[in-house]
């Protein structure tokens, strides 16, 4: 029996999203026997950022994104937190290990002012 897992580096951006979607879809995150952190790594950052983003409004996980998401989206993320424009809930914290030093310097500057 083929694993769908080895399937994963060949399938097209279609094919990816939807077993992306599944996987989201799945009560417990798993579909069959995979789980977001196999997808993440073919999909486009376009693709990730977008996701991403949406899961942040619907309060969703995000932490398996991270990693994959540009570096230009959680500035942005980080940019609208510091200035009290963000419409939806974070936890910064999780987004500390992967800010630049600018993201840092302002998100400093909110926390201590």
């Amino acid at each position: 029996m083929v694993s769908l897992k080895k399937l994963i580096p060949f399938l097209k951006r279609k094919e990816l999203l939807d077993l992306l979607n599944k996987v989201l879809s799945s009560e417990d995150l798993v579909y069959q026997d995979i789980r977001i952190r196999n997808i993440l790594p073919f999909l486009d950052e376009e693709d990730i950022d977008q996701l991403f983003v949406n899961l942040l409004k619907e309060n969703k996980e995000i932490a398996e994104f991270l990693p994959f998401v540009s570096k230009q989206t959680i500035k942005n993320i980080i940019e609208l937190y510091c200035y009290d424009k963000l419409e939806y809930k974070i936890d910064i914290n999780k987004f500390i290990p992967y800010i630049d030093e600018e993201s840092i310097t302002l998100l400093y500057k909110k926390l201590t002012s």
